[in-house]
C-alpha cells in the first residue's frame, strides 16, 4: 500500500487519515504538543479539505488545540463569525499575506513583546487571494510577510516560485519567529519532511516550481490564453514579484 492510499475516519467535523504503519507520521510528531504564546487563526479554503496531502493536520498535531484554530470556509462576515471579528479587530492580530502593504514580520516581532494572534489563510495562491480581498474583516489586521529566504521542502507539491512556502511551513517560520524559538521551525517541519521523504520512496516525483520549470523551459503544459496568466507567467520568468 503507498502512504497516498488510506483509510479515513470521519470523527466529528473532521476526516482522521489513518496510514499504513510503516509510513506512519506519528513518530516525527512532537511527543507534546507545542508550548507557544502565539495563537494561529487558519482560514482554510473548502477545496483543501478534499486534498489527499494537506500540511494543516500535520501543523495542527503540533500544537494544543486552543492555539490552532481552523476556519473553513469563502466567506467570512462578523454576523456569522463573531469571534473572528473580534479578533481582527485587536490590535495585537496580524495577518500572513505578501504585497505591497505588507511590512516584514521580523521588523514586527523586535518592536512587539504582547502574545500575538496569526492569521494565516489556507489554499491555493489564487484563493488566497480571493479570501483576502474578498473579506473586509481580512483588512484590519496589520498585513505582514516572511522574507523569502528559504526555499519549500513541501517538494510533492508544485508552488508558483521557488520562495512560494506551504501553509505549515509559513506557520513555522513566522511561529519560530514571534516566539523567538528556531527549535519551533525543526519541530514543525520535521512531520513534513517525513511525508514528503515517504511518498518520494514510494514512487511520487520531486515538483519543481513553476518559476523553475518556465526558466528552464521544462514547463510542457499548453500556454494560457488569458492574458492575465500569461502575464503572470510573463513575470515569473523575468524574476518580477507578482
Amino acid at each position: 500500500m503507498s502512504p497516498a492510499s488510506k483509510l479515513v475516519k470521519q470523527i466529528g467535523n473532521y476526516k482522521l487519515v489513518i496510514r499504513p504503519q510503516k509510513v506512519c507520521l506519528c513518530p516525527f510528531l512532537p511527543v507534546h504538543p507545542l508550548k507557544v504564546s502565539t495563537c494561529l487563526y487558519i482560514i482554510q479554503h473548502p477545496a483543501e479539505e478534499s486534498r489527499v496531502l494537506r500540511t494543516v493536520p500535520l501543523l495542527a498535531a503540533c500544537l494544543p488545540p486552543d492555539k490552532c484554530k481552523i476556519l473553513v470556509g469563502r466567506r467570512f462576515n462578523e454576523d456569522r463569525y463573531p469571534e473572528l471579528a473580534t479578533v481582527c479587530r485587536n490590535p495585537n492580530t496580524l495577518i500572513l499575506y505578501p504585497g505591497a502593504e505588507a511590512t516584514n514580520l521580523e521588523e514586527v516581532a523586535v518592536v512587539s513583546s504582547s502574545p500575538s494572534v496569526m492569521i494565516i489563510i489556507d489554499g491555493t495562491w489564487s484563493q488566497a487571494k480571493d479570501i483576502f480581498y474578498k473579506n473586509a474583516l481580512f483588512r484590519l489586521p496589520k498585513q505582514v510577510q516572511l522574507k523569502p529566504s528559504i526555499s519549500s521542502q513541501y517538494v510533492i507539491r508544485t508552488q508558483p516560485t521557488n520562495t512560494c512556502l506551504s501553509t505549515l511551513e509559513c506557520a513555522a517560520v513566522a511561529l519560530s519567529i514571534l516566539e523567538k524559538n528556531k527549535t519551533i521551525q525543526e519541530t514543525i517541519l520535521h512531520p513534513l519532511q517525513a511525508l514528503c521523504s515517504f511518498q518520494l520512496q514510494h514512487g511520487a516525483q520531486i515538483h519543481h516550481s513553476k518559476e523553475h520549470l518556465l526558466k528552464n523551459g521544462l514547463y510542457d503544459k499548453p500556454m494560457p490564453k488569458n492574458k492575465r496568466k500569461l502575464r503572470r507567467m510573463e513575470l515569473l520568468v523575468n524574476n518580477v514579484k507578482i
